[in-house]
């Protein structure tokens, strides 16, 4: 029996049906690498934001300054909590912190595993990933790494401090068998679309081919016909050819008919002929098209997919979306920007709808598809009065670098339904939000309680303190009486150190205490050290010894006031915790020397009481004392210790410390400082005298005027007083007028009406730069640190003054603005001299007799100026040397009295000297001033040596004398 051949329709179904079926199995394989590519980016996607979420929780600045030492403190502690709320918020199984310790090792600082956490300072396994995030970029694992816990994948994550510097990094650790889990989860589901794609696409293609196996018959039969017809007609031309050739003929009309009508039908053929040939290329195309849209939609998790043409902005719906009515139908043609438009603008949130407009832009989609394989957008949608959450996924159909002109023209869309995980996202990062709201609103109530409580606190000790010592320098009182104004001042002054000391530790958890980088004179320093300690040692009987080893310099640049309080702090306990004959000793050299930065150890000894070993680590928490009953005989305040390493290590230093009980204790405190390009020349040796200054003291609160002025008496300081921030600007007016600056301006921060900050501003506006300006207050200045050195502020100082470091930091301010010494005034014997004193106040009063008497000069004391004109006129001329008026007071002010006076009949009323006491100096108050007769301004209360020096120069000898 004869074999059958295949004929040629035949080869040509089987070839087409192979060629549809290759391609479905060379698309299925490229959508699988595409696909598992695609889900390691998700799943890396979401390994970085659960990373960055936990490091978004945690303080650089704390978690920098973080040692194994710290373990337990509140600081740590704090770190802790933030990163397990996070842990058990997520259910997670292993985070922790890891720190940078340079070269490549990397250790645990902070893992809040409960069954098996990692020690502080146990290395972690070094990865590519975890070096990418120590250099500040988050990164996750490319390939898994194995611990003593098990084989993982690790996302990373850095903490940066309040510089932008990488403090610590964050770890989350996902397990190896999860994330291969997870990859063939999806890799089985993306299997069973193409196999399902593959089998329905051999049906389709069965199916397909039967269709055009019996259209290729009909065609077959048709051609055939037509062939036969062609063959038919070409027989007749022929025919008639022939006899046209074997004898002359003349074409008769019918046949010329004939012919005609077998040109029509060979034109009519030709038309038969085009006519199958574009109805198999019509329908070639169409199974084409079939064939792409079962490629296309493999990807099952899609509500609904499309392709897209961004030149022509055309698309065909390959899967149309259940959730729309009236949407688009699988396989209908669709205008890309208008359809997608009116979906924003029908169904997509306001707040979302310009971001999603955007996303799908034809610019941004080819922009953002050539660094991504895929690109996606989340967003919220409303239907029917229902919300809830959708993704755009977007992938070019060839990626840009596979194209010669790398462009994308042509995408595939997806919609997907993330309503669930975008909820339960949100919700944790709420919870997180809210938590960490809670955690700042707890602290900056902190910080206002205790700068209130500062205030309140200080407000009154203020005046404990200044009615103290204004007692204290009273000669008269017996020394039972002193005894207890020394027991007030010692227990005062106890209670402002653990004010001070609490603030300082509120800035340092708020994050708030900043480093200066001034220039400062190191040799000065250690001057001012050796005296403060030197002269506590000596009244306790013990021996100090301070030297300097090796070469240091004059000047280095940084915090010197820090620097100065960490070294006295040590030492100040040494002192203490030493007893009599003992010995406290410092001291200071150079370590290190490199790229113009110094590195100064400062080694403090003492043969004090020392400590137990074990006590060692505890000695910088706060409030720990290794025994309790030291705390009532030592006086501590238990902050010392912790606010002086938290200092160091905010200076880039480290503190170590040995110690042996009934031995002594060893301090060793490394710092680093840069280098200053200053030499010393002849101005640098300049001293200033004290008695040549004159500081205003600008405050409200009069007990504080008094104190600030007692502790300026006792470096010498001449010092004015203004109660207001209008008066301080009218006295400075009247010294700019008379080119009489003050060399130094304290200013209280908070007064009514006009604060510190803007009373600095209009001093500065009359002014300039000329003098020094110093913030006196008693709250904390972080807040407005910025905008008081943008005023003009040089520094600040807290309240009540403490006359040991008030002369070091006017002389700093002083040396900053370059002032000169103002001159010195010729004096004159005051003693026996008579003064008329007008004063409505009592207490001042009291205070400028008391003043007064130190030079043995006689006081009469008139409560308003009526009664010192009266005083004046019932005693004889010349009896009076000089007139202290007061210019404010009841029933007749300094002023009218002075005029009065000076309009009386009488000789000494024309020349004896009238000296006003003023807060207000304005040009208009100095000239009536004149035309009333005064001599002289001074600012209540005076310093005792302006009263003396002014009078020594105006009272002369008269006719009397």
């Amino acid at each position: 029996m004869k074999q059958k051949k295949i004929t040629l329709t035949m080869q040509l179904i089987l070839i087409v049906a192979a060629i549809l079926l290759i391609g479905d199995a060379l698309m299925g394989y490229v959508m699988m690498r595409q696909s598992r590519e695609s889900i390691k980016t998700i799943l890396n996607e979401r390994m970085l934001d659960i990373a960055n979420s936990a490091a978004a929780l945690l303080d650089g600045d704390i978690m920098e300054s973080i040692s194994p030492a710290d373990t337990g403190t509140e600081e740590y502690n704090s770190q802790m909590e933030r990163l397990s709320a996070f842990r058990d918020s997520i259910e997670l199984k292993y985070i922790y912190c890891i720190n940078d310790d340079g070269n490549g090792k990397f250790t645990f600082s902070i893992d809040p595993t409960i069954l098996d956490p990692a020690p502080f300072g146990a290395e972690v396994v070094y990865t590519d990933a975890l070096y990418e995030a120590s250099l500040g970029t988050p990164m996750v694992d490319e390939e898994p790494y194995t611990d003593e816990w098990g084989t993982f994948y690790s996302a990373y994550s850095p903490v940066f401090n309040s510089e932008g510097k990488v403090a610590c990094i964050v770890a989350v650790d996902f397990s190896a068998k999860w994330y291969d889990d997870e990859l063939a989860k999806y890799a089985r589901v993306t299997m069973i679309n193409i196999v399902s794609s593959l089998i329905v696409g051999i049906a389709l293609v069965a199916f397909a081919m039967g269709r055009v196996r019996k259209r290729f018959g009909e065609l077959s039969v048709e051609i055939n016909d037509l062939a036969s017809d062609i063959d038919d007609i070409t027989r007749e031309l022929q025919t008639q050819t022939d006899k046209t050739v074997s004898e002359p003929v003349v074409i008769e009309p019918e046949k010329k008919k004939a012919s005609t009508d077998a040109i029509d039908d060979i034109k009519e053929i030709s038309e038969k002929i085009h006519e199958v040939r574009g109805h198999i290329s019509e329908y070639m195309d169409h199974a084409q098209r079939r064939a792409n849209s079962m490629i296309t939609a493999l990807a099952a998790d899609y509500r609904s997919v499309y392709y897209v043409n961004l030149d022509k902005d055309e698309g065909v719906c390959f899967r149309e979306h259940s959730n729309i009515k009236n949407g688009l139908g699988e396989g209908e043609h669709f205008i890309f920007s208008e359809t997608f438009t009116k979906y924003a603008n029908d169904y997509v949130a306001e707040s979302y709808r310009p971001g999603f407009l955007e996303f799908i832009s034809p610019e941004v989609i080819r922009k953002n598809l050539e660094s991504e394989p895929i690109i996606a957008f989340r967003y919220l949608v409303s239907r029917n009065g229902v919300e809830s959450y959708e993704m755009l996924r977007i992938a070019g159909v060839r990626r840009a670098e596979d194209r010669d002109d790398h462009i994308v023209h042509s995408i595939g869309v997806g919609f997907t339904d993330v309503d669930m995980e975008m909820r339960r996202s949100l919700d944790q990062s709420q919870a997180l939000s809210d938590a960490l709201q809670v955690a700042e609103e707890a602290s900056k109530a902190k910080t206002v309680f205790l700068s209130n409580m500062s205030h309140e606190i200080r407000t009154p000790m203020n005046a404990i303190i200044g009615l103290d010592r204004i007692a204290l320098s009273d000669p008269d009182i017996s020394e039972k009486t002193k005894d207890y104004l020394e027991q007030i001042e010692s227990s005062a002054n106890h209670l402002l150190k653990i004010i001070n000391d609490i603030l300082d530790m509120s800035r340092i958890e708020s994050g708030r205490m900043t480093m200066k980088n001034e220039e400062f004179s190191f040799i000065k320093l250690l001057g001012q050290i050796n005296t403060i300690i030197g002269s506590q040692c000596n009244d306790k009987g013990l021996r100090f010894e301070s030297k300097i080893v090796g070469d240091v310099d004059k000047y280095y640049i940084g915090d010197d006031m820090k620097l100065k309080q960490v070294i006295i702090n040590i030492l100040g306990n040494a002192v203490k915790f030493t007893q009599k004959d003992g010995t406290v000793s410092l001291v200071t050299e150079r370590t290190a020397r490199f790229d113009g930065k110094s590195t100064l150890t400062f080694t403090m000894k003492d043969t004090g009481i020392g400590m137990d070993e074990e006590f060692i680590p505890k000695i910088f928490e706060p409030f720990a004392q290794e025994d309790a009953s030291s705390t009532n005989k030592y006086g501590s305040t238990g902050l010392g210790m912790a606010i002086t390493k938290n200092i160091v290590e905010m200076m880039n230093g480290k503190i170590e410390v040995t110690s042996k009980k009934g031995e002594g204790t060893t301090f060793v405190v490394s710092v680093t400082l840069m280098d200053s390009d200053r030499v010393d020349t002849a101005e640098d040796g300049d001293e200033i005298n004290p008695q040549e200054m004159v500081v205003l003291v600008v405050d409200d609160d009069d007990f504080a005027c008094e104190h600030a002025k007692l502790e300026l008496e006792k470096v010498g300081i001449a010092s004015e007083i203004a109660h207001s921030g209008e008066e301080a600007l009218e006295m400075v007016r009247l010294r700019h007028a008379r080119r009489e600056l003050y060399n130094l301006i304290l200013m209280d921060w908070k007064m009514p009406q006009m604060d510190g900050i803007e009373t600095t501003k209009k001093i500065r506006e009359i002014i300039g730069d000329d003098s020094a300006i110093i913030i006196l207050t008693s709250f904390q200045w972080d807040d407005v640190l910025h905008e008081a050195l943008e005023s003009g502020v040089d520094s600040f100082i807290s309240k009540p003054l403490n006359s040991v470091f008030i002369l070091d930091q006017f002389k700093e301010a002083l040396v900053k603005k370059n002032m000169e010494n103002s001159a010195r005034i010729d004096k004159v014997k005051l003693e026996g001299r008579r003064v008329l004193l007008a004063e409505d106040i009592m207490v001042n009063a009291r205070i400028m007799m008391k003043v007064l008497d130190m030079r043995k000069i006689e006081v009469d004391y008139a409560e308003n100026g009526k009664i010192a004109v009266e005083f004046f006129e019932s005693h004889p001329e010349w009896y009076y040397d000089a007139i202290l008026m007061d210019m404010r007071m009841p029933e007749m002010d300094g002023l009218t009295a002075a005029a009065a006076i000076r309009a009386l009949d009488r000789d000494d009323a024309k020349k004896i000297p009238i000296i006003a006491l003023t807060a207000n100096a304005f040009d208009e108050d100095v000239q009536r001033s004149l035309q009333a007769g005064l001599n002289a301004h001074l600012s209540k209360p005076v310093e005792p040596d302006i009263i003396f020096e002014t009078l020594e120069s105006l009272i002369t000898d008269h006719p009397q004398n």
